[in-house]
């Protein structure tokens, strides 16, 4: 299955924001499946923190790049294996998605996420780390992709509520912002693999 899925990910470089903003982090999409049609991609659901903008929201595990991290990719292993006790190897890596910048109530934010892809045939023994993370969780891609999932979720913003894309995945709240749009990113290339 990796044979298949690494090519989406040589054909076209990744966009890349490192030149224009300076503060991002780092996350980690895992995939497992026998197939395209199996294909299972992780989330979390962060811990539900008041002082957090992104309390309780469907995520990637990952965090921000420190200084004894030799690589951007290095900064992901190491915050997913202190998430959500995943260690993974370089062995499963497939490549990387394209930067997204962050936003805070539509607007723009001077910080960007730079997603990795992962694809492990192995099960692990997860351990959250309960003060990030509130639940580890796996989603078949088909059912990212059920119509039936498709939804809109409420964002109160200054200007008035507004109504964003996002997909049900049983759980408050839904997949939304730059995670769903990580995904989107994905989803385009596995539309590739499925033609």
């Amino acid at each position: 299955m990796k044979d298949q899925l690494l090519p989406l990910f040589s054909q076209v470089p990744p966009r890349e924001l490192h030149s224009l903003l300076s503060r991002y982090a780092c996350v980690s999409l895992i995939l497992k499946g026998t197939s395209p049609e199996n294909l299972e991609i992780a989330f979390i659901q962060r811990a539900f923190n008041p002082e957090d903008r992104w309390s309780g929201h469907i995520a990637f595990p990952g965090g921000i790049k420190e200084d004894l991290d030799p690589s951007d990719l290095a900064a992901a292993l190491r915050e997913t294996k202190e998430e959500v006790g995943i260690d993974l190897s370089l062995e499963e890596l497939l490549g990387r998605l394209d930067d997204i910048q962050a936003r805070k109530s539509g607007a723009l934010l001077d910080f960007y996420i730079r997603p990795f892809v992962f694809y492990t045939e192995r099960d692990f023994s997860i351990t959250l780390d309960a003060s990030e993370v509130a639940d580890f969780f796996w989603v078949p891609i088909r059912e990212i992709q059920n119509p039936e999932r498709q939804t809109r979720y409420q964002v109160d913003r200054e200007s008035g509520l507004i109504y964003l894309p996002a997909v049900n995945l049983d759980r408050e709240p839904p997949l939304w912002g730059l995670t769903y749009m990580m995904v989107l990113d994905l989803l385009e290339r596995f539309n590739k693999l499925t033609r």
